[in-house]
């Protein structure tokens, strides 16, 4: 590609709403423009990024022998309606009608219509197993897009889907994807790794997600020490957490008597670490009452794990926390003086809270607290639950050092569905019995623009994106120093231009009449990989210099040798 016959479209200026490295990169660098809020226009050299990704993914399904189909991304309502997600997955569901009144969503992802599709073509277990996948924009009303194309509303991703006459099956072909998964991610030279996950409103019973560590990732994983032990954080323990619910097979009391007062009343000023104290929480309950809230306690230093809260069967989905001004209402108290004493309500509170002497809890009284609070002293013992973030001062699970928490993207999410969408659309094969038997499934996600954000992450410095070759919008350029002024500059330039693209490696000539520093400083913001500079200085001496992006490094090596200096690098890579 000439640049003259390209559009560029770099920039100098960061953008004010910009916030994190990888939308100002892919901004400036001429990949993407935003239309309005979470849309995007992908330009040539985002398209071309985009494209690399796709080729990789595509080799990976091809080995495991995954068909390519395409289904439409606007779906009939009443199969949502069929599976049960209709409401479940939310406002993020777009819904309209078309001309005839017939009700449709914008697909935010295909498990309603591939079971659907599935059902009619495949009808005996000699067909199976079957591995179908597509390339597709996805659409989901996110309520706040943010960190430019990590969470957007309209996006391109990789679903695959597969087909089984039983569990096992399933599990095998799960562990196909799994490793074809980590073969992707690696060829794109990505920093991840892999987790257990919440399975959420997809359903199954295991899933996992494919994380890329970055400092401006929206989630956070959990891995121990030794690495043996890794989780989203909405599903990490600690080992504290499992040995009180599974070996010390822990009952709960739950004690109405109250001993001897022993807490203090003191005043709004508190001394008190926050490990010592109690935060009260109130939120909205599925029981029947006047009141219908509860009341949720962690220690003052710990966080909610809004995942873990909302499979606790009592509690309204999805969750719903009082503002202050309800609290102020139900209560009479203000948020920060909230406290579980004297509460007529169900109070949960966290695994952690349950060994806690001596504590600082709200008084429900303006400008007041009680200190050296006690369990069946002060207060009844409380429904206890694990319902806050684990910290990288937890110990591992496995009881083997301490966590380590770390923020990161998430690239891929992999599910093993069984049969909850088969059963509910009546999906089936005949069996080698005769009978009929529902499909089991699994379901397999990359965000494929999502990576691209993601690689940028781990790989820039001041000047620009370091792309990896893999997925470069160009391997290679070629930058003329003074091309037009001197003829054997454009002559050498041209020739070396011609025999990079006969052997298939993807050039681009920058042929402009630009200054030196503008074209070595786009260049860099771009993150084109390898850089062959053409001067009089250089081919005076039968020579051009060879510039690697990601280190800088600057050699001389000989007109005749350059190509096949390429050709040895990009596949060392």
């Amino acid at each position: 590609m000439l640049t003259s016959q390209y559009l560029l479209a770099t920039s100098k200026e960061v953008p004010y709403d910009a916030k994190i490295i990888s939308h100002q990169l892919m901004l400036r660098s001429g990949m993407i423009r935003k239309t309005s809020s979470g849309l995007y226009i992908w330009l040539p050299t985002g398209i071309r990024v985009l494209e690399k990704i796709k080729k990789i993914i595509k080799q990976e399904m091809t080995k495991i022998n995954a068909l390519e189909i395409s289904m439409p991304i606007i779906q009939a309502e009443h199969l949502w309606k069929d599976s049960g997600r209709l409401n479940i997955y939310g406002e993020e569901l777009l819904k309209f009608y078309d001309r005839r009144k017939n009700q449709f969503v914008l697909g935010p992802t295909n498990e309603e219509v591939v079971t659907n599709f599935i059902s009619s073509e495949i009808h005996s277990y000699k067909e199976l197993p079957l591995i179908v996948y597509q390339i597709q924009t996805k659409f989901r009303d996110e309520i706040r897009p943010r960190f430019g194309i990590i969470r957007t509303r309209e996006f391109t991703m990789k679903d695959a889907y597969s087909f089984h006459i039983n569990h096992n099956c399933l599990e095998n072909t799960y562990n196909v994807l799994y490793k074809s998964y980590i073969n992707i991610f690696k060829k794109m030279k990505l920093d991840f790794c892999v987790v257990n996950a919440d399975s959420g409103s997809m359903g199954g019973s295991i899933s996992h997600e494919f994380q890329a560590f970055s400092k401006n990732g929206e989630d956070e994983v959990a891995f121990s020490d030794d690495k043996l032990y890794s989780a989203n954080i909405n599903m990490a323990e600690s080992i504290e957490t499992i040995n009180f619910f599974t070996k010390k097979n822990q009952t709960q009391i739950i004690s109405n008597k109250i001993h001897t007062k022993k807490s203090t009343i003191i005043s709004e000023k508190l001394n008190t670490p926050l490990k010592n104290q109690i935060k009260t929480f109130l939120v909205e309950t599925n029981i029947k009452n006047t009141t219908s809230v509860a009341a949720l306690l962690i220690r003052g230093d710990h966080e909610l794990n809004l995942f873990k809260i909302e499979k606790i069967k009592m509690l309204k989905k999805p969750l719903v926390f009082l503002n202050e001004e309800e609290t102020i209402s139900l209560i009479g108290v203000e948020q920060k003086f909230l406290g579980p004493y004297g509460l007529k309500i169900p109070i949960i509170a966290d695994v952690s809270t349950y060994t806690m002497k001596n504590f600082t809890i709200g008084s429900n009284i303006h400008k007041n607290f009680f200190i050296n609070v006690n369990w069946n002293i002060d207060l009844p013992m409380p429904i206890i639950k694990d319902i806050r973030k684990v910290t990288k001062y937890d110990l591992s699970p496995h009881g083997i050092g301490y966590l380590n928490i770390k923020k990161s993207i998430e690239i891929g999410h992999i599910f093993q569905l069984g049969q909850k969408y088969s059963k509910k659309m009546n999906a089936s094969v005949k069996m080698k019995n005769g009978s009929q038997e529902n499909l089991y499934m699994g379901c397999y996600g990359i965000g494929i623009t999502r990576i691209a954000a993601a690689v940028i992450e781990q790989n820039h410095d001041k000047n620009g994106i370091i792309w990896p070759s893999s997925i470069a919008p160009f391997e290679v350029v070629i930058l003329p120093i003074n091309m037009k002024k001197f003829n054997i500059i454009k002559k050498i330039a041209n020739s070396l231009y011609q025999n990079f693209k006969k052997i298939g490696i993807d050039i681009m000539l920058d042929d402009r009449d630009e200054q030196p520093g503008v074209m070595f400083n786009e260049i860099d913001l771009i993150g084109i990989p390898h850089q062959i500079i053409i001067s009089m200085r250089s081919i005076n001496n039968n020579n051009v210099e060879y510039r690697e992006r990601k280190n800088k490094e600057n050699i001389l090596v000989s007109i005749e040798e350059i190509v096949n200096f390429i050709i040895k690098k990009l596949k060392k890579q």
